[in-house]
């Protein structure tokens, strides 16, 4: 165990205490003006994986009106806060979870979860906005400083956008990068492919699903494997 006991209540504090300065001012720019710290399990294996950023549309407003109930040091330790979900969809609906399991060998519940870019925004429509560069720039900042007590020994950057983010930082350990898990995307390849076929081909995904069925939601299904296929490749070539 490498986080635990005091040492892992002084990690969250030190984390909280830094992340307060770059709470941002209420002018309409983003949605929720405290940024938040990454999901910690306290058994962490030291690798940190980050996604892009939290959709907080007016399709997800029941999760803003709940973000808005809580503390600013609530709102700033948001993610982990319900035992249902972290807070980062693609690693809430199984898609990650798989992916990093099949490709490293490892058990997800001890690895630290975020988004790159730590505050969200909406478009005209109220819809769910790509973060701009000035969010991008702050997140980079603000993870300089959180890197500097997280210390981890590799972050895995699903994304063009969590890649930028932390090539920007001064982060010079180990980097690997994975595409985003977006539905999108993912849809536009996956159903090429038989999930049988695919699951023959990359036995790594298929023990882990053998192992911990429910690990994947059957919500696009052969979406999160052929994405964890992807990963497993990738490894395999590093």
């Amino acid at each position: 165990m490498l986080c635990f006991g005091g040492f892992f209540t002084v990690l969250i504090d030190q984390l909280v205490h830094v992340s307060k300065k770059f709470i941002l001012p209420k002018d309409g720019s983003v949605v929720i003006e405290e940024p938040y710290i990454p999901y910690i399990p306290e058994q962490w294996n030291k690798i940190l994986v980050l996604a892009e950023s939290q959709n907080l549309s007016a399709s997800n407003c029941g999760y803003v009106e709940y973000l808005l109930s809580l503390t600013p040091e609530g709102r700033l330790q948001r993610l982990g806060s319900s035992p249902d979900y972290v807070g980062v969809y693609p690693w809430d609906d199984g898609s990650i979870k798989l992916a990093v399991e099949a490709a490293f060998n490892i058990d997800s519940s001890n690895v630290a979860v975020s988004n790159a870019v730590l505050w969200s925004q909406r478009g005209k429509s109220e819809e769910n906005k790509n973060p701009d560069i000035d969010l991008q720039k702050k997140s980079s900042e603000l993870w300089s400083n959180l890197i500097a007590f997280l210390k981890p020994e590799k972050i895995i950057c699903c994304g063009k956008i969590a890649q930028n983010v932390i090539s920007r930082t001064s982060w010079e350990g180990e980097i690997i990068n994975l595409r985003l898990p977006s539905k999108t995307a993912m849809s536009r390849v996956s159903g090429m492919f038989n999930e049988a076929d695919l699951l023959k081909r990359y036995p790594e995904v298929e023990e882990v699903l053998n192992r911990n069925p429910n690990i994947i939601s059957d919500q696009f299904r052969k979406n999160k494997i052929f994405y964890a296929c992807h990963a497993v490749s990738l490894q395999s070539k590093i």
